[in-house]
């Protein structure tokens, strides 16, 4: 069977058959009906909030980020809400419960969706701090989109390691992930009900030279962050150079360093990096 014949195989399989589909967290869940729920107050957040540590820690950490540093820095959980917003740290804590679909009783799993996490927060938090830099976009929501590009990988992972041609075979895997991951995380995201905007964000993954419209849309920011992932590794052979990306011209985020990252990113660099240790660091 051809390689195509492989995807389609698998494709089929993962659109027949949805118990290889990650549940969504039932942490997940809870926060989202809570902190969505019309008669939750920023008080009544914060004491939700404060029953997960780790959880509280990161929203926290946020609202310390760069993006608050010109404003007196919240000192409690209620602080830290009321500067983000009960929106925003929904989302956030939405992002953040997303960890455990990134797991497996398998070892060789476990491995690689530990890297894929990884790399998926990396992206989630690059997004987060180039949609602040946006007009019109949501911080919080770039980020839980970001992370959800990935959120086809374990599914696909676990069908492809009944394949040991294409498993052991980390090129060939990879290109497996690349050519699934739209396709499965977009059935994903429709079953789990989420919103167009954040299924085109998983929709676009990777689609360097999407130009769908003038106006800059979260899959522009996604798409710009998911490349600045990757400076500096090997995958960055086979991408096109940030100035030919169109999402890259319409979003203008800023100048580019001689290595062609953006500048604000630079500066944020230790930033970025304790964010996504805290987004990560659940994995431990």
């Amino acid at each position: 069977m051809s390689i195509s014949g492989i995807y389609a195989e698998i494709y089929s399989r993962l659109a027949t058959d949805k118990s290889f589909f990650p549940s969504l967290p039932d942490r997940a869940l809870r926060l989202r009906e809570s902190l969505n729920n019309p008669n939750t107050n920023i008080s009544v957040a914060a004491k939700i909030l404060q029953t997960d540590p780790a959880l509280s820690a990161f929203v926290m950490r946020v609202a310390r980020s760069a993006r608050f540093l010109s404003r007196v820095p919240p000192d409690d959980l209620e602080g830290a809400v009321r500067r983000i917003g009960l929106t925003g740290t929904s989302q956030l804590a939405t992002t953040y419960t997303f960890r455990t679909v990134f797991d497996s009783p398998s070892k060789k799993l476990r491995r690689l969706l530990e890297d894929a996490f990884r790399e998926a927060s990396k992206v989630a938090v690059i997004s987060y701090f180039l949609a602040d830099r946006a007009p019109g976009f949501q911080a919080g929501k770039a980020m839980l989109g970001g992370l959800l590009q990935d959120i086809a990988v374990p599914p696909i992972l676990k069908i492809l390691e009944e394949r040991p041609e294409i498993f052991e075979d980390p090129v060939k895997r990879n290109l497996a992930v690349d050519q699934l991951c739209p396709l499965v995380g977009v059935l994903i995201l429709k079953e789990w009900d989420f919103e167009e905007e954040l299924i085109d964000c998983v929709r676009s993954r990777k689609k360097w030279l999407r130009d769908p419209q003038p106006k800059p849309d979260l899959s522009d920011v996604v798409l710009i962050a998911r490349l600045h992932s990757m400076f500096g590794t090997p995958a960055m052979k086979d991408c096109p150079s940030l100035t030919d990306v169109p999402a890259f011209k319409k979003l203008q985020l800023g100048e580019l360093t001689p290595q062609q990252s953006l500048q604000i990113l630079e500066d944020s660099r230790e930033e970025l990096l304790q964010l996504q240790q805290l987004l990560f660091g659940r994995a431990g």
